[in-house]
């Protein structure tokens, strides 16, 4: 038997009440030379259960609890496909997904290791959100213009998981996912790939996929300790270009990633002290709006956390007082 031109990996974790409708839209595909790999990473739920009905149609493999980095790299190590699509148990596929990026992979050279394209962003019924077909055009707009470089996915990267195809020898080359990173482990992905001289490709729209909008998405701030993880990995990984001014450039830009992370973390100072590193690395940071109003914000933002520490605890330390002197009239 031929081997499948695509491993399509869903990796899941308590969601049974969701896996289905991922699993449907992956076995309605107009393109259908596909093996499918759901990998339960320690599901304490019915996953097992609501997915029987399809046991000849895909392969169910659990593992303990090890996160959706294991679990994609132990779904990349069973694939037989030569291209690998991951989807996330949370969303789904348009019909159309692969039959629009195998053909693009196909035709593309070598170095072209990645397709990926727009999302839908749906509510928990699968329903469109409205407002964000605009906010998702300015997003893409570095991979609609073909501008997809290591160095620009350091200010801005906007690719999707579940969007993307991918040559699994390049993901073996550069050792899947790191596991160490839960939370932002796809951006150190594609920056490792551009790292190794790699290309992507996109397919403007219609949407790929429909992302699932809903309470257990990823929160805010384990996203931006994840990104805190990322950039200070890639301080040492930029040094991998090799040449002296792309090295400056990257370093620039992950001074000033990790200065904005921290300020949105509240570590002010780390802020500034990215900041004063940007700046040494850049005199015309001085010049943009962010560096003025994150860098001297910092200060305003310190002394208030500071003044309001210190009236709490005056307030608790007279009330404490006061409650103290009331129980001695009494006596």
């Amino acid at each position: 038997m031929l081997s499948p031109k695509v491993t399509v990996i869903i990796p899941t974790y308590n969601r049974a009440h969701l896996i289905k409708d991922a699993v449907e839209s992956v076995l309605n595909q107009a393109y259908q030379n596909f093996e499918l790999i759901v990998i339960d990473d320690g599901s304490t739920d019915n996953t097992k259960e609501a997915l029987t009905g399809y046991k000849d149609k895909l392969r169910y493999v659990y593992q303990d609890n090890q996160g959706r980095s294991t679990a994609r790299n132990h779904g990349i190590k069973l694939a037989k496909g030569e291209y690998i699509a991951f989807l996330d148990s949370d969303d789904v596929w348009f019909p159309d997904k692969l039959a629009r990026q195998v053909p693009i992979l196909e035709s593309a050279p070598p170095d072209v290791v990645l397709v990926h394209g727009y999302k839908c962003i749906v509510d928990k019924n699968l329903q469109p959100l409205p407002g964000w077909e605009f906010k998702l055009r300015n997003l893409y707009t570095l991979a609609e213009s073909g501008e997809e470089t290591y160095e620009n996915y350091l200010k801005s990267a906007c690719i999707f998981t579940s969007t993307i195809l991918v040559r699994i020898k390049a993901l073996l080359e550069i050792n899947g996912y790191d596991i160490s990173i839960q939370g932002r482990e796809d951006l150190d992905l594609y920056l490792r790939l551009l790292l190794k001289g790699y290309y992507f490709t996109f397919i403007s729209e219609p949407a790929l996929i429909k992302y699932r909008f809903h309470e257990n998405n990823t929160n805010e701030i384990s996203s931006n300790f994840s990104y805190l993880q990322v950039y200070e990995k890639h301080l040492h990984e930029c040094l991998k270009l090799g040449i002296i001014d792309r090295i400056a450039i990257a370093k620039k830009l992950l001074y000033q990633a990790l200065a904005k992370t921290h300020y949105r973390l509240g570590n002010y100072h780390q802020s500034r002290d990215y900041w004063q590193k940007t700046f040494i690395n850049d005199w015309e940071t001085a010049f943009t709006r962010s560096f003025w109003k994150q860098y001297f914000g910092s200060f305003i933002r310190q002394t208030i956390l500071y003044f309001n520490f210190n009236i709490q605890s005056f307030l608790a330390v007279s009330i404490f007082l006061f409650s103290k002197f009331l129980n001695d009239v009494n006596l």
